[in-house]
Formats: structure tokens, sequence, C-alpha cells
């Protein structure tokens, strides 16, 4: 009795730890799932990092130099312009980031994949308190920002 009131308990332990493992592994925000990945749509290509500079952008039709942007969480300026970009959810399926113009909201972009396809709904905010929204899809491409881009 003893001895397989012992087994049903190893069994437990082990089936428990590999459980854990399998969860672990698993990507627990969006950055972590599409690191590395990116997007086109028309000339622009949009690459994700999980890293400092976590939206890499570039429009590959803009003159020479290439409108090459990288949007970092935190204070940064931006073609002469001083923003403040915030990550507000960062889940496996969906990523909000939201910009600020000196210290006014500007525009909250959500992003979803669904299959080979990102979907941007944004949202922008204009100084008389209206908003407008839009929304873009892009295509899952093997090009990538740090192609056009250092």
């Amino acid at each position: 009795m003893k001895k397989l009131l012992l087994l049903t308990t190893l069994f437990l332990v082990f089936a428990c730890s590999k459980d854990d493992e399998d969860n672990s592994s698993e990507p627990k925000t969006f950055l972590e799932k599409y690191d590395g990945t990116s997007w086109r749509d028309d000339s622009k290509i949009l690459t994700f990092i999980d890293g400092t500079y976590f939206y890499n952008f570039v429009d590959t039709n803009e003159d020479v130099p290439l409108g090459c942007n990288k949007l970092k969480d935190g204070f940064q300026t931006i073609e002469g312009d001083q923003l403040e970009a915030t990550i507000t959810k960062n889940e496996p399926d969906e990523m909000i980031v939201e910009i600020k113009y000196g210290g006014v909201l500007g525009s909250r972009n959500r992003f979803n994949v669904n299959g080979e396809t990102l979907t941007d709904r944004a949202t922008y905010f204009d100084e008389d308190g209206n908003s407008s929204n839009e929304t873009e899809t892009s295509t899952k491409t093997s090009a990538s920002y740090f192609d056009y881009c250092d």
C-alpha cells in the first residue's frame, strides 16, 4: 500500500513539473510573441522588437534618407517632435500604445494579429477634444525595418 501511495505521489510531482515547464515557455506578452516579426502595408514596414525600441517603422517611398522611425517606452524626439510613448497593454494577443505630445494624448493604437494579418486600430485625438478612428491592416513579411535602417 505504501509503495502504491509513493508511486502515485511521484507521478503527481512529475506531472505538475511538466505543466509548469510548458506554461513558462509560452509568450507572456505581445512583444515576446512577435519579437522580430515584420508587417508590410504598401511601402510601409513595421518590425516589433522585444527590447528598448519596440516599434520600428520605415516608409520605403520617402526620399533619401528613408523615413526610419523607432519608438521606445518613455520620452523621445522623433523628426523634431517631443513625445512620450507608453505601452498600456502588452498581452499575448493585444498591445496598446499611447502617444502623448506635450503631455496631451495624441493617439492610441491597438495592435492585434490574426494569422498573417496585423490590424492597427488607431484613435487620434485633436486639441479640441475631438477624436477620429482609423483601421489599417498589414501582412506578415520577410522584409524588415533593419533591411532599410540602422
